[in-house]
């Protein structure tokens, strides 16, 4: 699919465009979201200038989760005005375009995923513009190298990813140079907090966001007594012992057979729900913290060099395990968190990755790729980017 030449900046094209300056359009469609940025490369020696960061998120309350079909639906209609939105404002059209376009390839939904490389092709296409498709879990483990062009943190790095969609612990050599050291058997983190926030009666759109303000409104009602006794999974017992993998499917069964036993009729109040949403959201984090502490111990000979972990992914957004980070790990790093708008799914950081991509490889995607519905980071190879342009 793709050749690579690592390069820092390709030469033919600075040439083309006469000068180390361009503008970036990327689109991130991976789930419910429709999102588009824009960046200009106006320096390489300085972070590139953000001159737009769009987002649109799918409306999926009532239907009590993401449901693939709306999805798509909601981003083929929302994505194209963002994009014109986007142009008309920067002043952007045909004779003045993106010299280059990002697009998230994968992993994500089939249909997300196709309805954003569709016109993220078109827009190549009718512009003349290097195309480039990124992977959406790299994306995640650059951005917080955004702010300090690429510098910071430096490699090797660790990533804990926690989202909606994955929870693993990755090990960063360099730019495609990636190995997972813990990863989920079954559910995400995220998965786990909305579905058991949603058997204690909290709504919203972003169910995880809205446990978290919940909590934060009255953090002493966590200390109220509650009959939920939730038990970690893959402790050590006879036969089983230092297991490296999370699992957070166990959660979700757990709360749900003891809120129907204990509180048949939902919590009674707002502050009995703060309490049962505390020990829920104590008890998956303190999960993460108990396994990415046995990952650590196990892998110590891997991870000697490294001395910066990043936070990434909406869970990693949450102050409450940000803090159990810094404080509780086994070893201590220097924790890279973004701000929590770029924790989330945003095209920012498809943009970003682009630029790393294209800067160092070269990259350009051809026009015949469709969405990867599962796509590892630690599956990326210099094999994957062709050099030649479109």
């Amino acid at each position: 699919m793709f050749r690579v030449k690592k390069r820092l900046i390709p030469r033919e094209f600075t040439s083309y465009l006469g000068f180390r300056n361009y503008k970036v359009l990327s689109v991130e469609t991976s789930c419910d979201d429709a999102c588009v940025a824009l960046l200009d490369r106006f320096d390489p020696n300085q972070p590139p200038r953000v001159l737009a960061n769009m987002k649109s998120t799918l409306d999926s309350r009532e239907a009590g989760g993401v449901i693939p079909t709306d999805a798509h639906v909601h981003i083929q209609q929302s994505l194209p005005p963002l994009i014109a939105q986007v142009l008309k404002d920067n002043g952007l059209d045909k004779t003045n375009s993106p010299e280059l376009v990002c697009v998230t390839h994968g992993p994500g939904m089939a249909g997300s995923l196709s309805a954003g490389i569709d016109v993220a092709k078109g827009l190549a296409i009718a512009w003349g513009s290097r195309f480039i498709g990124v992977n959406h879990l790299l994306a995640h483990l650059l951005t917080p190298r955004l702010e300090s062009n690429g510098q910071k943190p430096a490699y090797p790095f660790l990533t804990l990813l926690a989202s909606g969609g994955h929870t693993m612990l990755v090990l960063s050599n360099d730019l495609l140079d990636h190995e997972i050291l813990l990863n989920t058997r079954d559910i995400s983190a995220g998965d786990a907090l909305d579905k058991c926030a949603r058997r204690i009666g909290i709504r919203g759109n972003m169910i995880g966001k809205a446990l978290e303000e919940l909590l934060a409104e009255s953090p002493e009602d966590a200390k109220i007594p509650v009959d939920l006794n939730i038990k970690l999974p893959l402790l050590n017992k006879p036969g089983r012992s230092n297991v490296t993998a999370f699992s957070f499917s166990a959660f979700i069964t757990q709360v749900s057979e003891q809120m129907a036993a204990n509180y048949p009729q939902g919590p009674a109040d707002d502050s009995i729900r703060r309490a049962l949403g505390a020990k829920i959201q104590d008890s998956i984090f303190e999960h993460i913290i108990d396994k990415v502490n046995l990952c650590l111990s196990v892998e110590k000979y891997k991870v000697r060099k490294v001395r910066s972990l990043v936070v990434s992914g909406g869970v990693a957004s949450n102050m409450t395990l940000r803090k159990m980070l810094e404080t509780r790990l086994v070893k201590q790093y220097e924790v890279c968190a973004p701000p929590p708008a770029l924790c989330t799914d945003n095209a920012l950081m498809i943009g970003w990755a682009g630029i790393e991509l294209f800067e160092n490889y070269n990259a350009s995607t051809e026009l015949s790729i469709r969405p990867i519905r599962k796509w590892n980071v630690d599956d990326l190879s210099p094999s994957d980017f062709q050099q030649n342009h479109h």
